[in-house]
């Protein structure tokens, strides 16, 4: 285990925008005492204890065991399902049906197209067509063996390029095209004139899988007053909530939802509480009593939902001196079986529509056409992932960049100069970036940092043999801060207590992050007291303010802001009895760690606490609440022209690797990430974002994949659905630059996201230079490298 403070080297912050934040704050202190800090996390101990209790640990007394039959097949009608035997299997409380759901019998979290328990007709192998409530696990699993269920086998839909045949099967009723999307920016011919060179190629990436470490766990428990609990790991509470008061029937206000502790979401959590919570619910409504629904690790698998496969076709034009002229480009979006987080929620949320926002890259194209099919398929559903449909366009555009400037006879690093966003440059939606555009600082820190001039010029092979060479690639990346809906907003509610200590209500929640840390830090600023000093109350639907989802690397920009807002409402309160107490005006005073002294006569002083006190024992308000929405989002549906989001965050990645010539094998050997964050409200926290996002990207580009045969899933367990090991990841330096954000606390904005875009085509990129061998349909495992390099004429002679 390595220690807390080594390597703490390989981390630097650099400063260099100036901004006007007048927007959200009146004054920013010259010194911030706590944000900026890297605090010890607020879960440490109890994680490294082991004394956190996770969902699985909860007590499982009084419960029943809720257990789902699901479809071994990827499309077919049911005739009949019989039921009589599990029922009569001593031990069993319920065996239900789609007609014993009580209210809608469709769930999903922007469409309800997603049975609960399907009625008619399945549409992937893992479609629900019987749940089972029993009194143990074991019997639970016994009565789905004697459920009998008759299918009529349809032809399966397994390509999205098939599903948009005219004569290929209907998934659904409406059809397979589930949403066809396009941008379009000056006039493509006339690019296409004033190129010199045009380049066409194709990319693919596979399905998925999330891999977090806690398979799914829900509890629904019947209250005696006739609502509902429904407690689990989750990262959107509010849309679970939404859902389950639906297929139950009642009204919103019955439901409670209750996050517990998460090990690992990655995106995924935000569907999956959905679906295993609106079973468990009916479950539970059914029989009156609390019922707990667990995964096992292969029906996580099976059942949840993954990251989308595309085919991706890219055309793309430029001048010899590598100027960029004209970009076309072509998604086959597979969604699979239902729609989940796919399709658009105006004017620029869902992935879909982020995946073709995203897929021209972060640099000036004048002329622009991306057209964007997301195809129904018998497939598991493509859901949320760490990204939202950005790595995969990223994974071809920096392909395709780095194909350009081999063709060209240019650096790679030269090309992305060239034509890199910088602050004042309009992307392919037309949105003047006016605003915290650090792209080519990035990557210039990373070149100094990785010394990429020296390394470049050092590859090829590097034993006598001549079995392994050395090769070194780059990877550039944008990703949005927000999701780009009209309804995208975070509420916070902050209680300050008479000693002073504070209570900080939030839906945001905590997979790992760091967000219940870096939210009581901003909490801790503003009202002037220590970190240790917050209390973040983890997610209730019945306690806390509605907050969306903790996706889209959202959490610290939009929870932040509201959080100011309503610790600012308290602060107020508490300053004023000050200036009472003190006899000064109000506007001296400043609350810093503990302390409120007179900015004029510093020994002018009192604790926090007494303040507190005194405003409590005088009916001062001491509760605040704070509502913050981003500037508002805007895409033409016809054009893609428009603001989709109001700020980005920015990246550029630099890995070497070493590549067996003769197997195929590949080993990461060295890598620098640097990131334009606009300020790292704890660095040790975005530090850690890094690494993680590195090691997950290295995965996508080497490793994982979801394998599929006819509809089915092969690599149900973590025995053989590969993931990176501390083994795989190399040494990783990461550079933390801050061009302040003038929308975000004390100029913040996305990291969550961000770190493992850029890091898969780094990758690939590096494998090409090592060996010669492109590898465009993922991953770039052994096998297919030892092919691309036969396939560009055998291993280099030199």
């Amino acid at each position: 285990m390595r220690n807390q403070d080594e390597g703490r080297k390989d981390v630097r912050i650099l400063t260099k925008e100036k901004f006007d934040f007048q927007q959200l704050l009146q004054t920013v202190p010259a010194e911030l005492a706590v944000v900026g800090q890297s605090v010890q996390r607020t879960d440490a101990r109890l994680k490294v204890t082991g004394k956190l209790k996770y969902g699985a640990d909860y007590g499982q007394e009084g419960f029943l065991h809720g257990k789902i039959l699901r479809s071994p097949h990827p499309h077919a009608l049911i005739r009949a399902i019989r039921t009589g035997k599990a029922q009569a299997l001593p031990g069993v409380a319920a065996v239900l049906t789609a007609r014993d759901v009580p209210g809608r019998n469709g769930f999903g979290a922007i469409i309800p197209d997603q049975p609960v328990i399907c009625n008619e007709k399945v549409r992937y192998v893992g479609d629900a067509v019987a749940l089972v409530a029993a009194e143990t696990e074991k019997i639970a699993q016994q009565a789905l063996e004697l459920i009998e269920v008759e299918y009529e086998i349809l032809p399966a839909v397994l390509d999205p390029r098939e599903a948009l045949k005219e004569d290929a099967p209907k998934i659904h009723e409406k059809g397979n095209l589930l949403s066809f999307n396009k941008l379009r920016k000056g006039d493509l011919e006339q690019g296409w004139k004033e190129a010199e060179v045009i380049l066409e190629r194709t990319y693919q990436v596979p399905f998925l899988e999330h891999a977090y470490i806690e398979p799914d766990v829900t509890m629904a428990v019947p209250q005696v007053d006739g609502t509902m609990l429904v407690e689990g790991p989750m990262q959107a509470p509010f849309t679970t909530r939404r859902n389950l008061a639906a297929v139950l029937g009642m009204p919103i206000s019955q439901v409670r939802v209750r996050q517990v502790p998460m090990g690992g979401g990655f995106g995924g959590k935000e569907d999956s509480p959905i679906d295993i919570g609106c079973r468990a619910a009916v479950l539970a409504r059914h029989t009156g009593r609390p019922v707990r629904l667990a995964l096992e690790r292969e029906e996580v698998t099976i059942q949840t939902c993954k990251r989308h496969p595309m085919v991706m076709t890219i055309k793309l034009g430029a001048r010899r001196d590598g100027t960029l002229t004209a970009f076309a480009g072509v998604i086959y979006d597979e969604q699979g079986a239902y729609a989940s987080l796919g399709p658009v929620i105006p004017p620029a949320g869902g992935s879909h529509i982020h995946s073709m926002i995203m897929m021209p890259g972060p640099y000036e194209i004048p002329h622009v056409s991306v057209d964007a099919y997301l195809c129904y398929t018998n497939h598991p559903y493509g859901g949320a992932m760490r990204g939202f449909g950005a790595p995969q366009v990223h994974i071809a555009h920096e392909q395709i960049m780095d194909e350009l400037a081999l063709e060209l006879g240019l650096d790679p690093l030269e090309i992305r100069r060239k034509n890199g966003f910088k602050l004042g440059s309009a992307t392919a939606t037309g949105q003047i970036l006016d605003q915290s555009v650090g792209l080519q600082e990035t990557l210039e820190a990373c070149a100094r940092e990785f010394d990429w001039e020296k390394r470049s010029r050092e590859t090829g092979y590097i034993d006598a043999e001549k079995t392994k060479r050395r090769g070194v690639g780059v990877g550039m990346g944008w990703y949005r801060t927000s999701i780009g809906t009209a309804g995208d907003g975070c509420g916070a509610n902050v209680y300050v207590h008479e000693d002073g200590s504070a209570l900080l209500f939030t839906g945001i929640t905590e997979m790992g992050q760091g967000s219940y840390t870096v939210l009581p830090q901003i909490c801790a600023e503003e009202l002037g007291i220590g970190v240790d000093q917050v209390r973040l109350v983890q997610p209730d639907t019945h306690i806390v303010p509605e907050s969306g989802p903790t996706v889209g690397s959202r959490s610290t920009t939009l929870m932040g802001n509201a959080i100011i807002q309503a610790a600012r409402q308290v602060k107020e309160a508490i300053l004023e009895t000050a200036a009472e107490m003190l006899l000064v005006p109000a506007g001296r005073l400043e609350a810093r760690e503990g302390r409120i002294c007179d900015r004029e006569h510093p020994e002018r002083v009192l604790l926090f606490r007494e303040a507190a006190a005194r405003a409590m024992s005088r009916g001062k308000r001491l509760i605040g609440q704070g509502w913050w929405t981003p500037p508002p989002a805007t895409l033409d549906p016809e054009t893609g022209q428009g603001n989709p989001y109001f700020v980005y965050t920015y990246s550029t990645h630099m890995a070497e690797v070493v590549v067996d010539v003769e197997t195929g094998e590949v080993e990461v050997t060295g890598y620098v990430a640097a990131f334009d964050v606009g300020k790292a409200i704890n660095p040790r926290a975005v530090e850690g974002q890094i690494e993680g996002g590195v090691a997950m990207g290295l995965g996508y580009a080497l490793m994982e994949e979801l394998v599929l045969k006819d509809g089915v899933p092969q690599n149900l367990s973590l025995q053989n659905y590969l993931i990176p090991t501390i083994l795989d990841v190399p040494p990783i330096k990461s550079i933390i630059l801050e061009m302040p954000n003038a929308h975000g606390p004390y100029g913040a904005k996305g990291i969550g996201e961000m770190p493992n875009i850029p890091a898969t085509p780094a990758i690939l990129n590096a494998i090409a230079n090592a060996c010669g061998g492109r590898v465009r349909s993922l991953p770039a495992d052994p096998e297919k490298v030892f092919w691309a390099i036969r396939e560009a004429g055998g291993p280099p002679d030199k």
